[in-house]
Formats: C-alpha cells, structure tokens, sequence
C-alpha cells in the first residue's frame, strides 16, 4: 500500500517519520492521512490531540483513528498526569503518546496504565482494534541534563529508607535525618522520585506509589562498593559464622552474612555452598585481616573460595540487621539486592526473599517469624 504524499509541521515531522518506518517494518498498516489534532474545547481536562492520524489496518479492510500527543521531554509523572487528561473519542480511535527519548521508568509507567507510546528509535507499544504492535530493546540514549540519580551510592540510603518503611508518609526534613544525609541531598532525591513516579504527595507528605517498582528499579543497577577478599577456611559453615560473629564483636566490627549465607536464615531451603559476609572496611585497612584469618583458620586463595570477605566502608549496608544465635545478618532488602548480582540460584533466592519479606502485605507477617528465629 502506499501512502499519500502529506504535509506535517517540522516540530512533529519526527512522529510520522517514526510511524512510517514502523509500518514500512511490520507491514501491519499504513498510512492514509496525516492532520492537525483539533484543540479540546467542550471539557476543560480533555488532553488535545497534535495530530490525527488514520491508518489503514492491513489485517483487513478497516481504518483507524490514532490521535498523537506529543511532547519533546515526558518524565513518568508526566505520564500520569497526561493518563488523567486522556478521553477517548470514539471507539476507533487510538491514542499514542511519543517523546524523542522515553526511558524505561515511563514505558513501564505506559505499560502499567494501557498508554500506546513511540519513542525516537521505535520502540513502541501500539494497541487497539485489529493493531497490535510491540517493538523494545533498541538503545536510546537520554538527551544530557543534571537530574540527580537517586540510586548513587549516598542517594541511595534516601530510597533505602523509603523501602525499609514503605507505608509511612515523610517530610523532606525526617526522610534527611533518617537517612543520614543533607536536606539539600534530601530534597532533590525527593524531586527526582517524584519526576520518575516511584514517589507521591499527599497531604504534604511524600509516599512510595509502589515499593517493589521501586526496589526493581533500584536492583537493576546496583552494585556492592566492595573490596573483596576470597578465602578457603577450615571449619563447616555454621563454624565459621560463629568464628565470624565472635571475633567482629571482640574487636568492635560490624559485620553481616550476604547472599545465600543469609538467605539460609531467610529461607532455610536454600542450598549453601560458600558464606559470604560484609565487614567493615576499617579492618582491611589497620592491619587486623591477619587476625580474622587466623581465627577462621582460612588463607587467601584464587580460586576454590568457600568464604569471601566483602569489606565496605558504606555504612548503610548494615542497615535494619539481625542476629539469628549472635549471627549477624544483613536485613532482607540488602540480602535482595546482593542475591540479584548473583546468577542463577541468587536471583530464585532473591524471590522468595521477596515473596516473604519484601512484598506489600507480607513485611509483617514474616517478622513474627525470623523474630522467633534470633
């Protein structure tokens, strides 16, 4: 089918040159007529329309309305307030939403709430009567700005307050204190949730609109600051967390089991094969790792480790651990966040830690139970 010759202003020209490829590509419609989209007039919050675009659906002899909002920046906020906006005209009709860059945050958001969107490379999301069309996976690079990322080493401590209270409603200046960071740091974090919809205002207080979007947007690029030590030791498991334990408080030390050591008390069908454990980076750098090896009866290997020593000097990975017979452990959403890095048996770990710690409407129920355990 070929389409009739049409006339766009430049600053939408990119909308029907991304539908046009896209069609040319899938073969699942055309293009018959490019328009103008009419101002909403008769209802105050009906969402004008840039464009009107019929299609030709070439699963049969049927044509389409497709009304394009267009906008050169759209934040997941932005998102949310154009879903309150959009009225649907006529049955026929699709609405699409299409931004030269659109992140991964506003097409999950898209995706969530039923919105059709297109972004400057063409993944999309098209659906409506007879048309379905889902294109993903194609780099986009986002356009330069200084938004601050609230999943950087110190913001993060922000998000991890958040999640270790995900039903309470917070004030910038006790969500800083809490946190242990500036009110200006605070503050930002704040904005930049907001703008990424992971956050809501109501009353005056800030809430997370969905903790496990949240935590998986903050899994997916995390990463232990760390310098890692990897050892073979002597004793059995269970010996060397009580070596572990002995020692950390004879010398003042935080520590706490990671990965599937700490999954074991978590979730104690999990199958172990090597403890790993975080440990104050204090203890690397004053000369006191010689003493903790000799009290594992271990030795520094290259290959073959059974215990591996993660010494950090980021306080806030000990945040909310607990004791299970004087073994310290790091708490369920640091445990989640380091089992996510670890292929295979780490990442099912990492969902049933979810499943039973971490997911709306579980946290309670489950702290009875490890409370009983320690």
């Amino acid at each position: 089918m070929e389409n009739k010759k049409i006339k766009v202003e430049p600053g939408l020209f990119s909308v029907v040159h991304g539908l046009r490829l896209l069609a040319e590509e899938t073969g699942a419609f055309g293009i018959v007529r490019v328009g103008q989209g009419k101002p909403a007039t008769s209802t105050r919050d009906m969402q004008p329309l840039e464009l009107e675009i019929t299609l030709s659906l070439n699963s049969g002899a049927r044509e389409v309305r497709l009304g394009v909002i267009h906008r050169q920046n759209l934040s997941p906020a932005g998102v949310l307030g154009l879903h309150a906006r959009i009225r649907r005209v006529a049955p026929a009709e699709i609405l699409l939403i299409h931004a030269p860059y659109l992140s991964a945050r506003v097409r999950e958001v898209c995706k969530d709430h039923g919105i059709n969107f297109l972004d400057g490379v063409g993944n999309c999301r098209i659906s409506g009567p007879g048309l379905f069309v889902f294109v993903e996976g194609r780099v986009n690079h986002p356009p330069p700005g200084g938004d601050i990322d609230p999943f950087s080493k110190k913001s993060s401590r922000i998000v991890r307050t958040l999640l270790d209270h995900p039903g309470k409603g917070w004030q910038v200046q006790q969500l800083a204190s809490t946190s242990q960071v500036s009110l200006g740091l605070a503050s930002r974090v704040k904005t930049a949730l907001l703008a990424s919809a992971h956050l809501e205002e109501r009353e005056r207080l800030v809430f997370v609109r969905d903790p496990g979007k949240l935590l998986q947007s903050w899994s997916a690029v995390y990463r232990p600051q760390i310098r890692q030590v990897a050892c073979f030791a002597l004793p059995q498991p269970a010996e060397i967390w009580r070596r572990l334990a002995a020692w950390s408080a004879k010398n003042h030390v935080r520590c706490g089991l990671t990965q599937l050591a700490a999954a074991w008390f978590y979730a104690p069908s999990v199958r172990l094969d090597r403890t790993v454990v975080y440990l104050d980076a204090v203890v690397d750098m004053d000369g006191r790792l010689g003493s903790l090896l000799d009290t594992l009866d271990a030795r520094e290997v290259d290959s073959g480790a059974n215990c591996v020593l993660w010494f950090t000097e980021d306080p806030s990975v000990f945040q909310e651990a607990r004791e299970f017979d004087r073994v310290p452990v790091v708490s369920p959403l640091q445990t989640y966040l380091d089992l996510q890095g670890l292929p295979g048996r780490g990442r099912e770990s990492a969902s049933e830690i979810f499943s039973r710690f971490l997911a709306v409407g579980t946290r309670d129920q489950h702290e009875g139970e490890t409370n009983d355990r320690s």
